[in-house]
């Protein structure tokens, strides 16, 4: 097996956002954080592994950092909670949430809802994958 190539290169930093670790090669792990008034939306440990080509690549994209009382963000992994950041109380008018869920190929994404309200002719659903998004 011929490895073409073993540095995976560095992947920069985003906005208001902190990169530790200098090694970008095979092997090598990297670690990101926010400023201060930011959250991590991602991966905040990042890997350089090899994918099926034998080529470096990072495991995970590089994450976003964004302002703490923002609404959305990626979830990632076998379960997880999402919720608005007003909740109990409404989001503010033009408030907007967009989640991404992220999943394997042939993994099956569930969501259950325990609460879940929309105001008429103002806010909707809209679910996108491998299929055509359906809006509600």
């Amino acid at each position: 097996m011929e490895l073409r190539s073993s540095a995976c290169g560095n992947p920069g930093v985003p906005p208001k956002g902190i990169l530790n670790g200098t090694l970008f090669n095979f092997g090598d792990k990297i670690r990101y954080r926010c400023v201060t008034g930011y959250v991590l939306d991602g991966h905040s440990l990042l890997t350089c592994v090899l994918n099926t080509g034998n080529m470096a690549v990072w495991d995970f994209p590089v994450p976003i950092c964004r302002a703490e009382d923002t609404c959305g963000g990626t979830l990632r992994g076998s379960s997880g909670i999402i919720s608005s950041p007003e909740f109990p109380s409404d989001l503010s008018n033009a408030g907007e949430c967009k989640w991404t869920v992220l999943a394997d190929p042939g993994d099956t994404i569930s969501l259950v809802f325990t609460d879940f309200q929309m105001e008429d002719k103002h806010d909707y659903l809209e679910v996108e994958g491998s299929e055509p998004p359906s809006i509600w």
